[in-house]
């Protein structure tokens, strides 16, 4: 929609995908489309649904630590940022299901991790200069009495 209603100032998108799963739905929509790239990072054994090609897939194990993810980020910003052209809008799917208090993500990474993230898309974003839609996804507590864990 933003491209349709934007078109002299929007013209190619980037979305950073870091839910637990793959996205598979970005994937199939914007697939063989030079304007918007999809960038997915996932757990590579958790998969609800079949697996489509992102233009970019990155696939972490099961237990994924924060040192794992996070290194695993920071290189792939950094590629974007140096041979993936320029972009004019960035939509980030937060995910919250790589937390490792959830019960379906299948990773381990620490809230503190998922801070780490989110800045280190912040300042992907704000260094280049880009307006950033932010979506939340994913966040199933191991115990359902206890969401604390998921919404700190």
């Amino acid at each position: 929609v933003i491209r349709d209603q934007y078109p002299d100032v929007v013209k190619r998108i980037l979305i950073i995908d870091l839910d637990v799963h793959q996205g598979n739905g970005n994937a199939v929509l914007f697939e063989g489309r030079q304007d918007v790239v999809t960038f997915s990072i996932n757990c590579d054994q958790n998969f609800f649904s079949k697996k489509e090609k992102s233009d970019l897939d990155v696939d972490l194990p099961v237990n994924c630590s924060d040192e794992t993810y996070l290194s695993t980020l920071q290189f792939w910003l950094k590629q974007i940022d140096e041979k993936g052209g320029n972009y004019d809008f960035v939509f980030f799917q937060a995910g919250v299901d790589i937390l490792e208090d959830d019960r379906l993500g299948r990773m381990s990474v620490s809230a503190r991790g998922v801070q780490r993230r989110n800045t280190m898309v912040f300042d992907f974003c704000h260094r280049k200069g880009l307006p950033l839609v932010i979506t939340m996804g994913g966040g199933y507590p191991k115990d359902d009495s206890n969401w604390a864990p998921i919404l700190d």
